[in-house]
């Protein structure tokens, strides 16, 4: 079964419609609202089936095996060398099934695995070993997944079966925990983390979008209403909210996607949307001074953030 929606959230897939136009028509080399940061690889999605790798030195456009799923938004290793996102299946014969595709940026070659109903956000984990996302299989039965990238095979993690496809995850920092979003029929959205040892869940909070930071320290998430970035402590403590858009004075403003952290954990990019779209701005979080500053306007949002490689 789909993502149900409550009261006050809009509906998942007007997030996937205003990403599909934004600035669609354009190419990477025109976008204004494409950035870079030093010593730094961000990752762009272009809804006419690219994506974009940017540094502080040059832009990588990739294309794309096929159209990109609208429930899946693009992921990047950690340490920036493998892109992946849910795709349409390039077989003709089977209509309106996806498949997850997983990109060497290095050999510039995608490899596709397994065949869904649907698929949703995928994360890599730590050592960009995994690859975790949830999808739906045959009769629509949701499923949550961890494809190894060596051997192909994937694994079915039950306790994690009501994971929201078209949210964010992420993993712990040591690959022994996941934090995902969870939603059963009308109630309201949960953040949860599941320990792969204990194969407990364990719920912390109530949002949407939860990302690990890369130092164990936090989880970012956005509340039900996507006007606030929230972080909490893995143990549910020291919830702070660090960006609060209803503050704006200018228009109606939402989180559209979760937030990325940058790889030293120390700064947040956020991608807000104006209204009913289709613009995004993009803002920079710096966690350690409160700062909040704007780094692009009516481009494209940010989906990834790594170390640059020198």
């Amino acid at each position: 079964m789909r993502q149900k929606t409550t009261m006050g959230v809009r509906p998942r897939w007007f997030f996937a419609i205003a990403l599909f136009g934004i600035l669609g028509a354009q190419l990477f080399a025109q976008q204004k609202g494409v950035f870079s940061l030093s010593d730094s690889v961000l990752l762009f999605l272009q809804p006419t089936s690219k994506v974009l790798l940017a540094t502080g030195t040059n832009e990588a456009v990739l294309n794309l095996p096929m159209p990109p799923s609208p429930l899946s938004y693009p992921s990047l290793a950690p340490d920036g060398s493998r892109v992946a996102i849910g795709v349409v299946s390039n077989d003709a014969s089977v209509p309106r099934r996806f498949t997850l595709g997983v990109l060497s940026v290095k050999h510039q070659e995608w490899k596709t695995y397994g065949d869904f109903e649907a698929i949703g956000v995928p994360a890599f984990s730590p050592d960009g070993a995994r690859v975790a996302f949830a999808a739906e299989q045959g009769a629509r039965k949701r499923a949550f997944l961890i494809l190894d990238t060596s051997s192909g095979e994937t694994t079915p993690v039950v306790p994690l079966g009501t994971v929201v496809e078209r949210a964010g995850l992420g993993w712990s920092p040591d690959g022994r925990r996941l934090v995902v979003e969870m939603q059963k029929d009308d109630e309201p959205p949960v953040v949860a983390i599941f320990d792969f040892t204990t194969t407990q869940v364990n719920v912390i909070a109530k949002g949407v979008d939860p990302v690990w930071s890369p130092t164990g320290e936090w989880i970012a998430y956005s509340d039900e209403s996507r006007q606030r970035c929230i972080l909490v402590h893995p143990d549910g403590t020291g919830m702070k909210v660090v960006s609060n858009l209803s503050r704006k004075l200018l228009g109606y403003r939402l989180i559209f996607y979760g937030a990325v952290w940058s790889p030293d954990g120390s700064r947040l990019l956020l991608s807000e949307m104006k209204g009913e779209g289709p613009s995004l701005d993009v803002t920079l979080v710096d966690l350690r001074t409160g700062g909040i500053t704007t780094k692009s306007r009516n481009g494209l949002g940010v989906f990834g953030w790594a170390r640059e490689k020198r």
